[in-house]
């Protein structure tokens, strides 16, 4: 778990900074942009929403491993590029969010627009991704951590990022292993996400690594 969370590290929540606004409507834009492309290639053979809903997911994932790696990455290579980058680990949430929930509004299109009715399983993944979405957001404000407490905003964390990491993982696999058309999105974006949770746990490592000589040094 401790390789999912980074917020053990974090002493504050980190506000938004001033790029938090152009990122966010960048998500957004990016994410109508492939949303309406996937509509007009799928229009043919009725897969618009569906496909859709994929590619804007695969998109939120881009963001969601982005979000994961600037601060670990910032912290094991320092410099002034990913120092920056570490900064805006806020606003890409914040960009993550705005991806997801346009992937969901994708997905539930089709009953809305008198389509077929959402399947159970279809509304319980809704229904718990939209909830989860609603935590990360709530957990990213700067009041939370002075509201709750640490212990509870670290939860929240905890919680919230270690759903999406599972959710990505366990689609990822089960489009690999599963009766589903091969597709090297999956093996690739498995590929990013163990990447992103092997430099999390590089940077606890070396944390407290640097943290043990200290007390010995001392």
């Amino acid at each position: 778990m401790v390789a999912l969370d980074s917020s053990h590290i974090a002493v504050e929540v980190p506000e938004g900074t001033a790029h938090t606004g152009q990122i966010v409507l960048f998500s957004v834009l990016i994410s109508a942009l492939v949303a309406a492309a996937a509509l007009t290639v799928g229009v043919t053979d009725g897969s618009g929403w569906a496909l859709a809903a994929e590619m804007v997911s695969r998109l939120s994932l881009l963001i969601f491993v982005a979000a994961m790696m600037v601060e670990p990455v910032a912290r094991l290579i320092p410099s002034r590029a990913t120092r920056a980058a570490a900064r805006e680990r806020h606003s890409l949430i914040l960009g993550f969010a705005a991806a997801a929930a346009m992937s969901l509004i994708c997905t539930v299109a089709p009953s809305r627009l008198g389509g077929e009715p959402l399947t159970v399983p279809t509304i319980a993944y809704c229904v718990l991704t939209a909830g989860i979405l609603v935590v990360m957001l709530f957990s990213g404000h700067p009041a939370t951590m002075r509201f709750l407490g640490a212990p509870a905003w670290r939860s929240l964390q905890r919680i919230s990022t270690a759903y999406f990491w599972l959710a990505f993982a366990l689609t990822g696999v089960s489009h690999l292993i599963g009766p589903h058309r091969p597709d090297s999105w999956h093996g690739f974006s498995l590929l990013l996400l163990v990447s992103a949770l092997l430099i999390r746990f590089a940077d606890t490592f070396f944390l407290h690594l640097r943290s043990r000589l200290a007390e010995k040094v001392a």
